[in-house]
């Protein structure tokens, strides 16, 4: 009787154990699949930008450009809805620092972003170059360039915060680069540092040719997406699957 008592018991214990994993099982695969939705981007994200040919800009209904074209092949490869949002510059930055939009681009690296966002991989090319009259008295050169010339430079672009950080000499600001050439040939200012690309766009757009400026090459500053801590903290691996797809999506300057 005894033996057939524990025989029951022993095969009831065995019986509670095996449901008590397939349990145990069911509540881990429950948990993990519900991990995975709660990190995965299930809604339009949405992105904020400057008007900055050629490589941000609306033409008609359309967003074009070097930096829209890398960007919607990430986007493309990852199967994201995603929205473009044109603003000024200081207020693309500042909407996402206060979580009212997830990212903005194209932009470069600085530690004042790095307090309210973090940066993808950077895979839209950018080359900084000095731009002086033909006819300046100021030798061609980086340090002669930074010890005798006065500055313009666009509010809240990361060249302006370069030329703070670096100690450069900028006697005046302004929204647009248009304003800036403007005050460049009217000697008002002595240089402006830009991206090249830009730079040549604006040229071409207030009708001032290319001979009329010196150019001195400076720095390699390739862009890339900010994505704002409020929006990666709800979706912590986004960024990583961002990144797997910047290089078959690079834009260079080749």
């Amino acid at each position: 009787m005894n033996r057939l008592i524990n025989e029951c018991l022993n095969a009831t214990k065995n019986r509670f154990r095996t449901y008590l994993s397939m349990v145990l099982s069911g509540l881990l695969l429950l948990l993990t699949s519900q991990i995975a939705a709660a990190t995965e981007v299930d809604r339009v994200i949405t992105i904020t930008t400057q008007e900055w040919a050629p490589y941000q800009m609306q033409v008609g209904q359309k967003n074009e450009g070097y930096a829209i074209k890398a960007l919607a092949c990430v986007m493309d490869k990852l199967q994201q809805p995603y929205k473009v949002i044109f603003l000024p510059w200081g207020r693309a930055q500042l909407e996402v620092k206060q979580g009212n939009y997830d990212g903005f681009f194209s932009a470069s690296h600085n530690n004042e972003r790095d307090d309210f966002a973090v940066l993808s991989n950077t895979f839209i090319a950018q080359q900084w170059s000095f731009y002086l009259l033909k006819n300046t008295a100021i030798p061609l050169n980086q340090d002669a360039i930074k010890s005798n010339a006065q500055f313009g430079a666009r509010r809240h672009s990361n060249a302006t915060f370069w030329l703070q950080k670096h100690n450069y000499n900028v006697i005046h600001q302004t929204s647009t680069l248009d304003e800036l050439i403007s005050l460049l040939e009217k000697n008002r200012i002595g240089a402006i540092l830009e991206n090249n690309l830009f730079f040549e766009a604006a040229a071409k757009r207030v009708n001032i040719p290319l001979s009329d400026f010196s150019v001195v090459p400076n720095l390699d500053r390739s862009l890339g997406v900010y994505f704002g801590k409020t929006f990666l903290t709800q979706y912590p691996d986004f960024l990583d699957k961002f990144n797997q797809h910047t290089e078959n999506c690079r834009f260079t300057l080749e």
